[in-house]
């Protein structure tokens, strides 16, 4: 009995510790999730005519790390790690020098698409999304066994690490809090009731609705905040009409920690167009308060088309890939306009090809006419010489004829008609020829 007993005990435990395995993943499924991570912020970026963050391996340790802490403790409260470290002070110790900025979500099931669909609708984290003052990146991502956590952490390089590492200019994390969807009502249409703590980014996500449509639904203009008891509506009747569009601002006044790249993306423009409406460049630096062109008015006319760059100055922190990226070129395109490979290095000031040279238009050899002959000039003067033939039946001079002698004749004594007909054809063929003699003289 106590063998049976113990026995059944070994068993459980082991059955326990095979649960356990499987509620952790392995560390080459974590990596594997943390890179699909960056995979999707980068395709983000992509959408918006952004570069990619560049990868880099000690901001991926440092995102890991917090990610770790984070699930083995179940903290949202704050950015602080392993022995109150900072988002800074964890990179630094990863190894990475230069300035770095942390984004955090975590939820009880949470995909890395959906990490990414809340980043998107705060308004803070979706700044660190769309940044140009970050160029390097790295993700983390470990569970507890039902809640995920994600980690980013954004980076600019420097020559040296920053003197403060306490210091913390990171957004607040998110912690989701699962959110009761509210059912549709008998004429389809969906009514949230707003509860403590949530905002209308939030409601987009988890309801997972283009937040420009609650605002429309619900006349809430970009800055407007709920309070709870606020009736939020998510999805019109069937069969409603939604209000007007409103019509799109045509200016836009530039906020404390905004640049170019981040309000191209907010109106959904092109880097390239916006920086064409206001005649600036890619380096310009956008002061807050000053006011900037994001649509042109009706009929009014646009600015002169800008000469196409064709050359690039390579800054500090560039890569080939993000060059090529920014002048929308592949990196093979890149590569053949300036003969080099994959592997060169690139020299800060160091002057890229960004168009394809111009080609030289070749000149044909002139060709060699052969003399022919040629016929005899007609000169258009020369009079015209009108040749009237008229067919003149030859008069025939007698000759000396020979002493007539009677025609032969047949038994019966008449004259035999074959010797006539003979004497008619040969004068007729006689005429002939001298009528065809006479127009070849005229000719």
């Amino acid at each position: 009995m106590i063998r049976r007993y113990q026995l059944s005990l070994l068993l459980s435990l082991l059955l326990l510790v095979g649960v356990g395995e499987t509620a952790v993943p392995s560390a080459a499924a974590q990596s594997d999730t943390a890179y699909q991570v960056i995979q999707l912020v980068n395709g983000f970026r992509a959408g918006y005519g952004l570069p990619p963050f560049q990868v880099n391996s000690a901001l991926m340790a440092s995102a890991q790390n917090q990610a770790n802490y984070m699930a083995a403790n179940t903290i949202f409260s704050s950015h602080i790690g392993a022995g109150g470290s900072t988002p800074q002070s964890r990179a630094n110790a990863a190894g990475y020098i230069g300035y770095v900025s942390e984004n955090i979500v975590g939820g009880t099931g949470m995909t890395p698409n959906q990490g990414l669909v809340w980043w998107e609708n705060s308004p803070v984290h979706y700044n660190t999304l769309v940044t140009s003052r970050y160029i390097e990146a790295g993700t983390g991502y470990a569970t507890n066994g039902s809640e995920n956590f994600y980690v980013l952490v954004v980076g600019r390089p420097s020559d040296a690490p920053p003197v403060n590492t306490s210091s913390d200019n990171s957004p607040e994390p998110l912690f989701i809090t699962p959110i009761e969807l509210a059912e549709p009502g008998e004429d389809g249409s969906i009514v949230h009731i707003v509860q403590e703590g949530q905002a209308l980014w939030s409601l987009a996500a988890y309801y997972n609705v283009n937040i420009a449509d609650l605002r429309l639904y619900n006349n809430l203009s970009e800055n407007a905040f709920l309070h709870p008891g606020d009736r939020v509506i998510i999805q019109l009747a069937e069969g409603q009409e939604p209000p007007p569009t409103p019509t799109p601002p045509l200016t836009h006044i530039v906020r404390e920690g905004e640049n170019a790249w981040v309000i191209a993306a907010k109106y959904n423009l092109p880097l390239t167009d916006f920086l064409w409406l206001n005649g600036l460049d890619e380096n310009t630096f956008l002061q807050p308060g000053e006011e900037v062109t994001v649509r042109l008015a009706p009929g009014q006319l646009p600015p002169p088309t800008p000469t196409p760059i064709t050359t690039h100055i390579v800054r500090s922190g560039q890569t080939l890939w993000d060059i090529a990226l920014t002048y929308g070129l592949s990196l093979d395109d890149l590569l053949a306009y300036n003969n080099m490979s994959a592997n060169d290095v690139l020299q800060i000031g160091q002057e890229l090809r960004v168009r394809p040279p111009a080609t030289p238009t070749p000149i044909l050899p002139t060709p060699t006419l052969v003399p022919t002959k040629q016929p005899a000039p007609v000169t258009q003067n020369a009079p015209q010489i009108e040749v009237s033939v008229t067919a003149v039946t030859p008069t025939l001079l007698p000759t000396a004829q020979p002493t007539p002698q009677p025609p032969p004749s047949n038994k019966s004594g008449q004259t035999t008609a074959t010797s006539v007909i003979a004497l008619a054809i040969g004068t007729t063929i006689m005429a002939g020829a001298l009528i065809v003699w006479g127009r070849r003289q005229l000719t």
